[in-house]
């Protein structure tokens, strides 16, 4: 191991300056301000060393006004004033102005954040205490402001929550998450699943009554108290203290944190690695949580816990739960077709009862949910003879237990669904025969897995230590600590933040995977879907039975840090039109991304007539033009991060099994900001036949160099013609003959007669197509096609070309 250390000198020298330059303070002092150029040395640090506050980098080029804790190997950020609206990496600061308040302004002057709305008077300065609160004193000591009472998805030791506190998770996305904690009402401390259609309580359990749940009623006190030992309590506890840390002890540090997957925590951190671990957990058993598996969604134990669809419906956005399951199937009512049911044993959906009935015969119940065309399904328990027709499916569970009833889901008796499975709670082979869903909670375990240290390891280290402690003993004792600290960075195989297996499972789609774990999934690479210029693809099955497409990338320049900082951008990314990347390897050599699968391939195989099954009509043809605009122009212009794809072509457009269009492989060229190009791109090239002019010409290549690309897949698209056949030879004699197309395209256009689109567009169609349609997909092309990039349209303009005759269809 001793020869390994010049490897990361620089980087511990690095840290060594970094930390040896960071500014240490406490106080931020009136008129003055903090520079994000400044991120890494301009921060405010409590007293006692165990908080910092300052610019935090959320993803590149982005960022948000944080603190965190001091001590954590990866900063534990516990406050944002900006969490969910970052600022960009160039000209933002945060200013403790003269009149009293604190503002953080983006790089345009936008003032995205403000403390104390200029009401302030006879302010002092701002100050970080070792309590984690960022306050704002007046010139008596008198705090006027303080970031304990604006709280984001954390609470901490001594900091009070009132009836104005409100926890809300930030998702990977820097959106606010579906979950509430907070007072509800009644006064009761509460878990609430909140979005536009339901706003309900899951915790404490909304099927027991106030009391049964150790909860007070009717009492106006809302004042509630996280301590140091570990004990959260509250005015409506039946004994003041309900939840308490199982390591309960003076002197830890703890957060408690309501996470994405609307769970609250209780973390405590281990001062010695600097790692947290999971104390203390409101709900033990997650299929409670609502919302977890989104509308029509189940939850069950397999022994972990996931998400599946009910037969008859299907995931409605591959990679993310929360938007749950849609009908494969339309009713439409009156004149209602047969109907049939498909029975889910021990199966229950929340609420959104359209009656509750006692003592009715099964066949009544179902005779009750048949003549009702918004009836989805209805449950019914043997014995009680209740039944509940429902009209929303929400918050499905299955569990076998006494109060879990039998679900029966309406379906249209054409749909065939005798050979989907049914999501049931299973066990390993090992465990009994019968699993006891309120025997879930394993206990509390360390959500961040410690690395294994060999014994002839640290005898080396030792060895080693002794060796260098003789030259000089100050320097490389730290040099020693900042190494560890590399080390234990590099090992880190994966990372998740919550103690539940099933946390793991059904929120964490985008991670880092280890080779072992791909090589697994992918059979030792066997099955080969395709190869591109990045690198040969594979088709794999994860753990979780997700069916993916590994592509085991070549000629990858970037280091490791490079990759994954760009990789942890990409990951961000997210349209129903791009393909969803759901994580990376990049383990020694190996460099892999994790796709999802699409079902039908790429486009070039078709238009190749590679999959002869598969033929397009002209509506696919269309929805498929304007999905992949749809996919740039999100990349172009909706995104904090500008992406160009630069390598546009069908080979990059996937098709799923209702023939949506995908975008593959975007985000893997170099990522621009806003507002100019980057000469970095200079060494970035696409396919043949896809280049726009500029490449060769060598003007600054901006997102229309997308657009260009756009318009060569909108022609092939339309013809049913590979580029490449237009010319055999170099790309310059393709680039001319291409260039020839769209001049006579363009003529004809100016023109009235209309025959010559029967003749350029594709003739396995027989004519089957809309001749106005066809027209303006030509005008798009040609106008993506000019040499001039100024004429050229954005792809946000084509977008609104195209749903004009989209919004008609319909």
């Amino acid at each position: 191991m001793v020869p390994a250390l010049p490897t990361h000198l620089s980087i511990v020298l690095s840290f060594f300056i970094l930390v040896s330059s960071a500014v240490s303070r406490d106080t931020l002092q009136l008129g003055s301000s903090i520079a994000i150029e400044a991120y890494r040395s301009e921060i405010l640090q409590s007293p006692d060393g165990t908080f910092s506050c300052g610019f935090y980098s959320v993803y590149d080029h982005a960022f948000t006004f944080s603190i965190w804790y001091s001590d954590a190997a990866n900063k534990t950020v516990v406050w944002s004033a900006n969490h969910d609206r970052p600022v960009h990496e160039r000209r933002s600061s945060l200013t403790l102005r003269k009149d009293g308040s604190m503002v953080l302004k983006d790089y345009d002057d936008t003032v995205v954040w403000q403390a104390g709305d200029g009401n302030l008077r006879n302010v002092q300065h701002a100050q970080l205490l070792d309590t984690g609160n960022l306050v704002i004193k007046d010139t008596s000591g008198n705090i006027i402001w303080q970031s304990f009472d604006s709280p984001t998805d954390t609470l901490l030791p001594g900091q009070r929550i009132t009836a104005a506190t409100k926890l809300v998770p930030t998702t990977q996305s820097r959106v606010p998450g579906n979950y509430i904690f907070r007072f509800n009402d009644l006064s009761v401390l509460s878990l609430i699943y909140d979005v536009p259609d339901v706003s309900d309580i899951y915790w404490p359990n909304p099927d027991n009554s106030v009391y049964d749940n150790s909860r007070n009623r009717y009492n106006s006190t809302r004042l509630g108290i996280l301590d140091s030992n570990g004990t959260l309590a509250s005015s409506d506890f039946a004994d003041g203290a309900l939840l308490k840390a199982s390591d309960s002890a003076p002197g830890t540090k703890r957060r408690l944190t309501l996470d994405p997957d609307g769970n609250l925590r209780l973390y405590s951190l281990n001062d010695s690695d600097g790692f947290w671990s999971v104390s203390m957990v409101a709900i033990s058993q997650p299929c409670t949580i609502h919302g977890l598996c989104g509308p029509n969604g189940i939850c069950h134990y397999s022994p972990e816990p996931t998400c599946s669809c009910p037969p008859g419906y299907v995931m409605r956005n591959p990679g993310n739960w929360t938007e749950g399951c849609t009908a494969s199937f339309n009713i439409t009512c009156p004149g209602q077709e047969p109907m049939e049911f498909v029975k889910l044993p021990h199966t229950d959906f929340w609420g959104s009862d359209q009656q509750r009935l006692l003592g009715v015969s099964f066949e009544a119940c179902r005779k009750i949910c048949i003549s009702d065309c918004s009836c989805k399904g209805f449950q019914y328990q043997h014995g009680s003879g209740s039944c509940y027709p429902k009209a929303h499916l929400f918050s499905g569970k299955s569990c076998a237990t006494p109060s879990v009833r039998t679900m029966y889901v309406k379906l249209p008796a054409r749909l065939n669904v005798s050979d989907s499975p049914i999501p049931q709670s299973g066990v390993l082979e090992s465990a009994p025969p019968r699993l006891d869903c309120n025997q879930m909670s394993r206990g509390i375990r360390d959500p961040f897995p410690d690395v294994q240290k060999t014994g002839d390891g640290e005898s080396k280290w030792i060895y080693f230590y002794g060796f260098i402690i003789a030259i000089f003993v100050v320097e490389i004792s730290f040099m020693i600590c900042a190494w560890f600290f590399v080390l234990r960075t590099e090992l880190r195989p994966s990372e998740m933040w919550a103690a539940e297996e099933g946390y793991k499972v059904m929120t964490s789609h985008f991670r880092r995977y280890s080779y072992r774990e791909l090589a697994k999934a992918t059979r030792q690479f066997k099955v080969e879907l395709g190869r591109g210029r990045l690198g040969v693809v594979y088709k794999g099955v994860l753990e979780d039975e997700r069916t993916v497409a590994v592509k085991m990338l070549e000629n990858i320049s970037q280091g490791k840090e490079e990759f994954q900082a760009e990789l942890s951008v990409i990951g961000r990314i997210y349209h129903m039109n791009l393909a969803r990347i759901w994580g990376f390897c990049s383990e020694g050599s190996h460099r892999m991304l994790v796709y999802e699968y699409v079902e039908n391939g790429s486009l070039a195989n078709i238009l190749s007539n590679d999959q002869k099954n598969i033929v397009l009509d002209w509506k696919q043809r269309f929805n498929i033009a304007l999905g992949v605009a749809k996919g740039l122009a999100y990349l172009h212009h909706e995104c904090l991060e500008w992406v160009i794809h630069c390598d546009v072509k069908p080979e990059n457009i996937l098709l799923d099994s209702d023939s949506e269009p995908k975008i593959a492989d975007f985000g893997l060229a170099k990522l621009l900001n806003r507002g100019g190009s980057s000469q970095n791109m200079s060494q970035v090239r696409g396919t043949a036949g896809y280049i726009a002019p500029e490449w060769v010409s060598g003007l600054p290549i901006t997102a229309k160099v997308d657009v260009y690309s756009y318009g060569v897949v909108l022609l092939e698209l339309l013809s049913g013609s590979r580029v490449s056949e237009l010319a055999v030879g170099s790309d310059a004699e393709v680039h001319i003959m291409l260039h020839k197309l769209v001049r006579a395209l363009a003529d004809k256009l100016e023109g009235n007669e209309e025959s010559w689109i029967d003749e350029f567009v594709d003739h396995e169609l027989s004519g089957q197509f809309s001749y106005l349609e066809a027209r303006t997909l030509i005008e798009v092309a040609v106008s993506c096609l000019w040499e001039d990039i100024n004429k050229r349209p954005t792809m946000e303009s084509v977008v609104q070309t195209l749903m004009s005759f989209d919004e008609a269809s319909h």
